[in-house]
């Protein structure tokens, strides 16, 4: 019945589309508050002046076969620079059951005359957001948080100048992140009617457009007609290898006829440290443009983090430039992650008024696991006998830190560590012990029974990290790099041929 009346009111809405022109771009996110329920977040951005279309509330469809209308959280909408306004609508939802679903909305309209999406009639298109996510059992499997978007998705580019947009998403379990380009959509299955992709108005070979599924980085290289484009970007997250959960971002681009250029960022693009060290990386902020002012900002997981979180060193007050500034970021054992932190640098000028011309620039910031040192081996009776440096500088706090995983190969492979090269598949060792943390108080110790007199057996030590579920029960594993290799030659005890005729 419910489900009836909220699409007869949007069936009353659609009626009303030609006062009903508004949404930009948004999209649906998630926590997990226990086993089967979750808190989700609806993020829209709206057309300022199209009072008749404010939203106080949405009918959402919960994918269970419920939907409810949920009150707009941020009272009356924070209006934004360039008639944009900022929406969220907030609201908890328990499921029947460990399953798949889709939360979805579906709005009447959106903004007329976007170039790209049913031209020139953008105004008749409903404007559809999506996520759909798996419950996992979180006795074995821990909970499912969908990852934040931390980039608005509303971007600014100039005719025939290379543009970049990421949404910069960032998953607080450490699950992989991956993105694709999608059309967008009107309804649940329905893409958007005669759909161009914005490098196809005005097509030609200095008009592409790209998107790094590993970063999130959008470039259009380059918007040939001014006006409004909407994409639509699938971000999707996978734990262990398996997709758990996708959501779709519907975002706008406006593209405009500029005078100058947008600022430029140079600095690295990815770094690998061990936790526990202090990130230091120098941002050379330029602009083509003689006597503009630049602004700057960052965002992503480090600066999410509390405590020791990133920071951006100087103001980011419009400043003449060229500048330099820096990206710093003292390092802790919890921040050990098996999947890269990203940072993106936003740099804005003063060119455009409230606007400005603005670049990106993404950095990649891995931290792993310090590897365990003063590994030793000798022979015991018919076993060998290991030991390593106690205390190891990551085994605190003891809920994230799970012990060691003892490794051996016959012969040896004394590789170099690479700090961005965590654990050890690929170099023949075998597991041979998974969590171990005996100690003497001073020293770490493994004793190996399992051994001939006619090898040559080579050990290395992993450090062992994971989150736990709430019967703690460890899941998203991460490995630390690896130790210095030790090696022994068991005498053969075989007789040995002297003379041969």
């Amino acid at each position: 019945m419910v489900y009836r009346i909220l699409l007869s009111a949007l069936i009353l809405l659609s009626v009303q589309s030609v006062f009903a022109t508004h949404n930009r771009a948004g999209e649906i996110s998630f926590i997990q508050l226990d086993e089967l329920t979750i808190r989700m977040t609806i993020t829209t951005y709206t057309k300022t002046s199209s009072n008749s279309a404010d939203r106080d509330s949405l009918a959402v469809f919960w994918g269970d076969g419920t939907s409810e209308f949920v009150l707009r959280s941020n009272g009356d909408g924070l209006e934004l620079d360039n008639d944009v306004k900022l929406n969220t609508y907030i609201a908890d939802h328990t499921y029947p059951g460990i399953n798949t679903y889709t939360i979805s909305f579906m709005d009447p309209n959106r903004v007329e005359n976007i170039l790209n999406v049913n031209p020139p009639y953008s105004i008749d298109v409903p404007f559809y957001l999506e996520t759909t996510f798996t419950f996992l059992n979180t006795q074995f499997q821990g909970i499912n948080n969908s990852p934040v978007l931390l980039q608005a998705p509303l971007d600014f580019a100039c005719v025939n100048q290379p543009f970049i947009h990421n949404p910069n998403a960032f998953d607080a379990d450490g699950d992989s992140i991956a993105y694709e380009l999608v059309v967008p959509l009107q309804s649940e299955g329905n893409p958007v009617p005669d759909y161009i992709f914005p490098d196809q108005i005005s097509a030609g070979p200095n008009n592409n457009i790209s998107l790094d599924e590993k970063t999130g980085d959008f470039v259009w290289d380059s918007p040939k007609i001014q006006g409004e484009y909407n994409i639509a970007i699938r971000i999707k997250e996978y734990r262990n290898g398996i997709l758990i959960s996708s959501m779709i971002r519907d975002m706008q681009i406006l593209v405009k006829t500029c005078d100058g250029q947008p600022p430029k960022i140079e600095s690295i693009d990815e770094l690998c440290v061990v936790a526990g060290e202090f990130v230091d990386i120098d941002l050379l902020i330029t602009d083509p443009d003689l006597g503009d002012l630049v602004e700057w900002t960052g965002t992503g997981g480090p600066f999410q983090q509390t405590p020791s979180g990133a920071n951006l060193v100087q103001d980011s007050t419009f400043t003449s430039m060229p500048f330099t500034t820096k990206l710093q970021w003292q390092t802790e054992c919890t921040h050990i992650r098996e999947q890269p932190y990203q940072v993106v640098i936003r740099a804005v000028d003063n060119s455009e008024g409230s606007t400005g011309l603005s670049t990106l620039k993404t950095i990649r910031i891995k931290v792993v696991g310090p590897p365990p040192l003063g590994l030793t081996a000798e022979t015991l009776d018919d076993a060998i006998s290991l030991e390593w440096n106690f205390p190891y500088e990551c085994q605190n706090p003891d809920d994230f830190f799970q012990g060691f995983s003892v490794w051996r190969r016959e012969l040896s492979n004394p590789f170099d560590v690479d700090t961005c090269d965590n654990g050890l598949n690929g170099k023949g060792y075998q597991k041979i012990e998974f969590n171990t943390t005996l100690n003497n108080g001073t020293s770490y110790s493994y004793l190996d029974e399992d051994i001939s007199n006619d090898k040559t057996y080579c050990y290395r030590i992993l450090a062992e990290f994971a989150l736990l579920s709430s019967t703690g029960n460890p899941f998203n594993r991460i490995e630390s790099l690896a130790s210095e290799e030790v090696c022994l030659q068991l005498s053969r005890d075989l007789p040995l041929i002297t003379k041969v005729d």
